[in-house]
């Protein structure tokens, strides 16, 4: 099977956000497990920066289009940040071939173990007391962790000061220490975090309770339509050929399917998404078509 490869003998998967993020910890469970189906050395770069516009018009602009280069990336770097950046240098649907889901990856609002409040409607009650004296991190302008926020202020007349940050890493850092008091994380970038006792988790921003965090209770029954899910995906930059797409894509099908990648999806609190190029274009021009108005709504705008 090695000897038919298509692909380069060494392949790099380009993150567009910080090490340590959901997106670079997903990347990497992939890059771990795809030398043993492709025959092929696999590693993870990461170009962090302007909400992952930067990673990403690295390689819709400059990388290579011999398969060496691929993008994993998430949703809202994808399909909200167009809307919200003026420009982000890069076009997702004309300078990008969707390959492959990876995962779908549930949310959590998180406060310093130090914040007196124990759930989301303590938290709002308390930003309503304290009035533009909480501030909130996120993982970048236009990521989830920002605009599901934004949902929040919006939809409860709060203030709460953005302090946008180059990823999520750094954000749960300044959370532990509580120099921001306020934090909506993937769950695998933080779980370790809540197990430790350093953070609390309030509430998850799905229809469905996280199979890591079972007994918190969802955003949604406090404030209803507050639901917003991350996925990871790859990329390939336009003109990569289609006999590779279609190899790397079914190489990532059998990376999901193997039993301890099943396992890791599950302890992180994530699940596989099965997608390949059609399901994936259809994915990104529905998140495009949900976010747009919501940032128009808000007002949000990056130069």
């Amino acid at each position: 099977a090695y000897a038919q490869s298509l692909l380069p003998k060494a392949i790099s998967l380009v993150v567009p956000n910080a090490a340590g993020g959901s997106n670079d910890v997903m990347a990497r469970a992939v890059a771990m497990r795809l030398p043993s189906v492709l025959g092929t050395s696999v590693v993870v770069e990461n170009r962090a920066g302007a909400g992952g516009n930067v990673g990403s018009a690295f390689v819709a602009k400059s990388a290579p289009r011999d398969g060496s280069t691929w993008l994993v990336t998430i949703n809202s770097t994808q399909t909200i940040n167009p809307s919200l950046y003026k420009s982000t240098g890069f076009d997702p649907l004309a300078d990008f071939e969707p390959v492959a889901g990876i995962a779908v990856v549930q949310h959590v609002f998180l406060v310093p173990k130090t914040l007196p409040v124990n759930n989301l409607a303590e938290l709002i009650e308390l930003a309503r007391r304290e009035s533009g004296k909480l501030s909130y991190g996120s993982a970048g302008n236009g990521t989830f962790s920002h605009l599901l926020m934004e949902m929040l202020k919006m939809s409860q007349g709060v203030q709460i000061t953005h302090v946008p940050y180059k990823g999520v890493a750094p954000a749960l850092t300044d959370l532990v220490a509580g120099n921001v008091q306020v934090l909506i994380s993937t769950i695998p970038a933080c779980l370790q975090f809540i197990k430790s006792g350093q953070v609390k988790a309030l509430a998850v921003p799905s229809l469905q309770r996280a199979p890591a965090l079972p007994q918190t209770p969802l955003a949604n029954e406090v404030v209803p339509g507050l639901v917003g899910e991350l996925w990871v995906a790859m990329y390939a930059p336009k003109g990569v050929p289609r006999d590779m797409i279609e190899q790397m894509r079914q190489a990532v099908a059998k990376v999901q399917a193997l039993p301890d990648m099943e396992a890791f999806f599950q302890a992180q609190g994530a699940s596989a998404m099965k997608a390949g190029p059609a399901e994936l274009l259809a994915a990104t021009k529905e998140e495009f078509a949900r976010w747009a108005p919501i940032i128009k709504a808000s007002g949000r705008r990056v130069d």
